[in-house]
């Protein structure tokens, strides 16, 4: 079939999405405060002029949540075009250029959510302007949302929607940020499709003691229990596992190489050899890292206080500690395991909780992905993905729906610099994530 796509001509439609880019990015969503509802604002008015009908709903002061619908013709089940417009914080000093300046510095967009996930938001933005502009009526309703605090843990967004508003964005199936990116990886090009994330569970655990002057060190100092607490949790070795999304991935890959490699690849997935083969063949330590944490349950601290004065035995101490669980384990049993190793005299917090989630590998939007990449990209590979970390996805796949992480970007732009400084998205990736994007939601609505 001739896709639709190829009769619209996007060259007009690439100046206008760097644009609302720039704009968006002006705009300081930084969470917290959020403030996400002056973004909110800006893209509503852009949508008014056109006559696309929108939802504003605000979950708190400040905490805006967009959504807006084109209709199809109701033979299908919707599907939701879903983005966060809060970003993360940023150490101006430690950057090259003015992280909310937006920027085009040597081809490429500047500023903070270039890459996570305002390009995302503009992306599907450009998406329900086309539709609207080119007088399409898809099968389904393509829904747009933009949602406010995913970088916090969503309860100003999209908890606070599936808990109040699920009926305006229930679907069939849904594209999101954390995915489409391409990796140069042992002399091939690879890009993904994000189907699975890991769950957290964050926890604060709280040792007491008894306070004292430092010059008379004893055995209830807090400070000290917290050390050896963090130290038997980070020995835990969590348990390997194998999910479907991890499996069709290094396989793919696998059958990419010539012998003896596609052979030495596939022992990732066998747990004698796992970690020889990665510290053997992987050398860039984060692609490694990312492999390891793909295939166990990991326990990370990262916030420790105790104290506040050098001479002062603190009667308290506490550390926060990052769990992530993947897909098809216990997470009841993964913290009832770990509160057994913490013990009886701790305090033991929940802060937070999202729970791991996969999508099936195979559904017609998977399908449209597919048929998409080969057609722009036909020397690359499409590997499903698992984020080690959690998105908004997780808490829309627990109602039913099929999220797959899909914001195409070329392999030039490095996603490493997602919330790092000096946050920057080429502009030829935002040509090629408005082309594929948009031929991908064409084939799955039409």
């Amino acid at each position: 079939m001739d896709p639709l796509h190829h009769h619209i001509h996007t060259k007009k439609y690439h100046s206008e999405m760097i644009h609302h880019l720039g704009n968006l990015i002006r705009i300081n969503t930084r969470n917290p405060p959020g403030n996400e509802l002056e973004a909110v604002k800006y893209i509503t008015k852009v949508f008014d002029k056109e006559k696309v009908d929108t939802i504003v709903l605000e979950s708190a002061p400040g905490r805006g949540n967009l959504i807006a619908r084109i209709k199809g013709d109701g033979s299908k089940k919707p599907l939701l075009l879903m983005s966060h417009l809060d970003v993360v914080g940023v150490e101006p000093e430690k950057w090259d250029h003015d992280p909310f300046s937006g920027e085009i510095i040597d081809g490429s967009l500047w500023g903070r959510g270039a890459l996570d996930c305002k390009n995302s938001v503009v992306l599907w933005m450009m998406i329900l302007l086309i539709l609207k502009r080119e007088k399409i009526t898809p099968k389904r309703d393509v829904i747009f949302l933009a949602t406010a605090d995913e970088e916090t843990g969503g309860r100003y967004g999209a908890r606070w929607l599936l808990d109040n508003h699920f009926e305006l964005i229930e679907a069939e199936a849904a594209l999101n940020e954390g995915g489409g990116f391409g990796r140069e990886f042992l002399g091939h090009t690879f890009y993904t499709y994000q189907t699975a994330e890991k769950g957290n569970i964050w926890l604060r655990l709280t040792v007491r003691g008894k306070a004292g002057h430092a010059s008379m060190p004893g055995k209830s100092n807090p400070t000290l229990k917290v050390i050896h607490l963090v130290n038997r949790l980070i020995k835990r070795k969590g348990r390997f596992a194998v999910t479907d999304t991890v499996r069709k991935m290094v396989e793919v890959m696998s059958e990419a190489q010539r012998f003896p490699v596609n052979i030495l690849m596939k022992q990732i997935l066998n747990p004698i050899l796992s970690e020889t083969i990665i510290s053997a063949a992987i050398k860039d330590e984060a692609t490694a890292d990312g492999f390891r944490a793909m295939l166990k349950n990991t326990v990370c601290p990262t916030v420790l206080r105790a104290g506040q004065k050098v001479n002062v035995i603190p009667s308290e101490a506490s550390a926060e500690v990052d769990i992530r669980i993947l897909p098809g384990e216990d997470s009841e049993k993964t913290l009832e395991d770990l509160i057994r190793i913490i013990g009886d005299d701790v305090d033991v917090e929940v802060l937070d909780r999202v729970p791991p989630t996969e999508s099936p590998l195979d559904h017609l939007l998977a399908d449209s992905i597919r048929k998409t990449m080969a057609r722009h990209k036909p020397d690359s590979f499409l590997i499903p993905l698992m984020l080690p970390g959690s998105s908004d996805g997780a808490f829309f796949r627990t109602k039913g729906t099929v999220v797959y992480g899909f914001t195409p970007v070329l392999p030039m732009d490095d996603m490493g610099l997602a919330h790092a400084h000096n946050e920057r998205i080429s502009l030829q990736s935002l040509e090629f994530s408005l082309n594929v994007g948009l031929e991908t939601v064409l084939d799955f609505v039409l």
